[in-house]
């Protein structure tokens, strides 16, 4: 295998995007295209079709154990750098034309040629190479599915500081964010996905975002939620509630993120059922709901904070008093109970009960 670096008569700035299906072929004959051996020149004998040029056939360069994702998606890439009349006297060379798979240039949608710029160039032939990093490749950015949380934020990492990318999937691990973060690449046909990545790892676009996810997600949710759950059974409050739509919404945008810790799962789908009840979410509060009494009924009694989140929030919904007084008895049981429990409590002291 090779990696040619040949002092290039022509300063080029980007490398083309090429596909080939047999990565120790077209190695060899790029090295041999490269040193003279097959004389690759147009019929009016034109120097530029003859000058030395760069090539990059990543999956020669792989670490056996570099995942089979990254392995079977990069087989087939080729990157050359080279000016436009060298590379054309390649893709039209005999050699080429006449073997049974031919170089090809790799295109969008639109059937535009992909070129990359050297400095992204040098970011994926460093993720090919680091077995450390946690990485799979996708779809573009723009194309991920409403599962997606969305955020934009701006990569800390080694190699890809700078670069722009989307929040695809968040994880909390022991109450703490782990991120997984898109960035488009290619052209934007496809995406590098960063996983297991924290807040010291990015910069957040806004300050909510950053106030949010920065620390234990759960904690940083409950005290606002508890705070506009004050302002739902308030009367005569119609514009305070209208305020608080937008961060609602934005919480319940969080709803598909994965929590390992049970206990932690059960406060998020809690939180989850307060916000979709104040936002009026009937089908959202029913599915949350029959979560939360499906996990309740599988306890003996009331023996932690979270089963205690869960009743506050059946209540709210339901309007049982059952569940509101068998919150208020675990506080009264327990009083090293987190002080933002004693805050739901009041909040929901007064509301009216249904018979």
């Amino acid at each position: 295998m090779h990696e040619q670096k040949n002092s290039i008569r022509r300063t080029e700035e980007h490398w083309n995007v090429m596909t080939h299906h047999k990565p120790q072929w077209i190695d060899a004959m790029l090295y041999k295209e490269n040193r003279g051996e097959l004389s690759a020149t147009d019929e009016e004998g034109d120097e530029s079709a003859t000058e030395p040029f760069e090539f990059f056939v990543p999956f020669l360069f792989m670490r056996p154990d570099a995942a089979d994702e990254i392995r079977s998606i990069f087989h087939n890439f080729v990157f050359v750098k080279a000016s436009q009349e060298r590379l054309r006297a390649i893709v039209e060379s005999e050699w080429n034309k006449s073997a049974n798979m031919r170089l090809r240039y790799y295109r969008d949608r639109s059937g535009k040629n992909i070129t990359i710029t050297d400095e992204e160039f040098q970011q994926l032939r460093a993720t090919f190479l680091n077995r450390q990093l946690k990485v799979f490749f996708g779809m573009p950015v723009d194309t991920i599915g409403e599962m997606a949380v969305g955020d934009r934020v701006t990569l800390l990492i080694d190699g890809w500081k700078g670069k722009q990318g989307k929040i695809e999937r968040i994880r909390l691990k022991n109450g703490l964010v782990s991120m997984t973060v898109a960035v488009d690449i290619l052209g934007h046909t496809k995406s590098v996905n960063f996983e297991d990545l924290h807040d010291g790892d990015v910069i957040f676009a806004d300050h909510d975002t950053e106030q949010l996810l920065t620390g234990n997600l759960i904690s940083n949710m409950e005290r606002p939620i508890a705070t506009m759950l004050g302002h739902y059974f308030r009367k005569n409050n119609a514009d305070v509630k209208r305020r608080d739509f937008p961060r609602l919404n934005r919480y319940l945008s969080y709803a598909n993120i994965q929590v390992d810790d049970e206990n932690e799962q059960k406060r998020f789908v809690s939180l989850m059922l307060l916000c979709a009840t104040m936002l009026g979410e009937t089908a959202l509060c029913d599915r949350y709901a029959a979560q939360l009494i499906e996990w309740l009924s599988d306890e003996k009694e009331v023996d932690n904070v979270a089963d205690a989140c869960m009743l506050i929030a059946l209540f709210v919904y339901t309007r049982h008093p059952a569940y509101r007084d068998a919150a208020k008895a675990f506080r009264k049981a327990h009083s090293d109970c987190p002080s933002i429990l004693g805050t739901f409590i009041n909040k929901v002291r007064d509301i009216p009960t249904k018979k």
